[in-house]
């Protein structure tokens, strides 16, 4: 049975279509299979328009007609897809993308192609060669993304001590309790503290004349009294002196610890990426020795401000060699 996802004519649809506007087909035609050979595939299938259409993989082609099309092909890692349509902006090729079938206005079908990670660093791929010219413009590319990878690393290490130095010089963070709780807990300490006040002299002595029940009771009862007064007048004073004195203490207590945690915080954050970075440095160093085997099509640009200061493009530098890689070990087609 067809299989309804891909046009039965494939590719040739869209070699025709171009035909039919005299733009050249014959130099799309080798484009086409130049970048499907590239990658090993001997068949190009053209993907059929609907509204859960979705395909990711790599961009090898993007080959620009008269009339403001292109013709992309797309690697997706299980076959190799072409489309034509009018762009708004496309990646260079390499680059990895999500390629989407919308309707636009009055029903119309349309392709747009997102881009999810793009090679940098002055380097770009060209599929649309000849197969047998693997190696295109300056092969030294390698060793300068080892140079600036093992830079942006001793950068990516001297920070990381830097940022110990930091986080053990903060001064240490108590924890403390909600202003609340501790208030709570003052009020409680304050009536045990009262309740267990001792006997004055003068009530030693008047318990000691204590004869009968009633007497006991009017003893304990006036004690009682005297307590709870005693209460009321402490902690009206705490409520009205102590608890704005405590309370601004507090605040400033807070504000300090508060600056701190937020220190460490962001120093753990940063030590955190950093580490990160160390780690994935480690890993794109092994991924550069297996980019050079596959022998990718590698066009060698402007690569002066990754060398200048590769610890600012780290970022760019590991996407472009994981990118890379990604394609090394997709390879189909194994190189002579």
């Amino acid at each position: 049975m067809p299989d309804l996802k891909f046009r039965d004519r494939g590719v040739h649809e869209i070699l025709d279509d171009i035909a039919r506007k005299r733009e050249q087909p014959g130099l799309t035609h080798d484009a086409l299979w130049k970048s499907a050979r590239a990658r090993g595939y001997q068949d190009i299938l053209q993907p059929v328009h609907g509204s859960d259409t979705r395909y990711e993989g790599y961009l090898c082609l993007a080959y620009q007609l008269a009339s403001g099309r292109t013709v992309i092909s797309i690697d997706t890692g299980e076959r190799m897809l072409a489309v034509v349509e009018k762009f708004e902006a496309l990646p260079n090729p390499g680059a990895k993308v999500r390629l989407t079938a919308v309707f636009a206005g009055d029903g119309v079908e349309k392709w747009i192609v997102k881009p999810l990670a793009q090679i940098g660093c002055g380097l770009s791929l060209r599929f649309d060669f000849d197969v047998s010219d693997k190696r295109v413009g300056d092969v030294g590319w390698a060793d300068k993304l080892r140079g600036a990878l093992a830079q942006a690393r001793r950068m990516e290490n001297a920070v990381t001590g830097e940022l110990n130095v930091k986080r053990i010089g903060l001064p240490p963070i108590e924890a403390e309790p909600p202003f609340k709780d501790q208030m709570v807990q003052y009020d409680e300490d304050m009536r045990k503290r009262i309740s267990a006040t001792p006997l004055t002299p003068d009530e030693e002595r008047e318990k000691a004349k204590l004869r009968t029940q009633e007497q006991a009771n009017a003893f304990f009862a006036k004690r009682k009294a005297k307590l709870a007064e005693q209460y009321r007048i402490e902690s009206q004073h705490f409520r009205e002196k102590g608890i704005p004195e405590l309370r601004a203490a507090y605040d400033k207590r807070k504000e300090r610890a508060d600056k701190v945690q937020a220190e460490a915080d962001r120093i753990s954050k940063l030590l955190a990426e950093n580490l990160a970075n160390v780690e994935l440095g480690s890993q794109a160093a092994k991924m550069i020795e297996k980019i050079e085997a596959a022998c990718l099509p590698i066009v060698v640009g402007d690569m002066s401000a990754l060398l200048e200061d590769p610890q600012a493009r780290f970022k760019e530098l590991i996407e472009t060699i994981v990118l890379l890689f990604e394609l090394a070990t997709t390879q189909r087609r194994v190189a002579p």
